[in-house]
């Protein structure tokens, strides 16, 4: 899972992280990734729009992410998070679509590219609306 928050919220977020796996007891068997990125103009980019600090973290395969994963994102989002869109993260269109300020716009132009929904999936279902002619 990674999620990306407004950079100048980042020390404060990793702190707050620190305090939530100390408090759940959850057993991290991997380092927690940080980087950061520039502002940019791109409609779906987690760093449209602001400077963004990425924060990463992993669970081992065999070990049940669900706990750790949901504690990670609800702290995550109350510092207005935006989540990778190829990693795990457990939201649907609807919240979405207040993190990314340009959702509506990407939207379109998906509409006007692919109005029969070809490049449609389950995850692409979930996380964008649906198209207007309900394919």
């Amino acid at each position: 899972m990674e999620y990306a928050v407004p950079l100048e919220l980042l020390p404060e977020v990793l702190r707050e992280l620190d305090r939530m796996i100390n408090r759940g007891g959850f057993s991290i068997s991997f380092p927690v990734e940080v980087r950061c990125a520039a502002k940019d103009d791109i409609p779906l980019s987690t760093a449209q729009g602001r400077d963004s600090g990425y924060i990463a973290v992993h669970q081992y395969w065999r070990t049940d992410p669900f706990d750790f994963f949901h504690s990670a994102e609800k702290l995550f989002l109350s510092y207005g998070g935006r989540p990778h869109w190829g990693k795990w993260h457990f939201l649907h269109h609807d919240a979405l679509d207040s993190l990314y300020p340009q959702l509506k716009k990407f939207c379109s132009v998906r509409e006007s590219a692919d109005p029969m929904g070809v490049f449609r999936n389950a995850y692409v279902d979930r996380v964008l609306p649906p198209l207007p002619s309900g394919t």
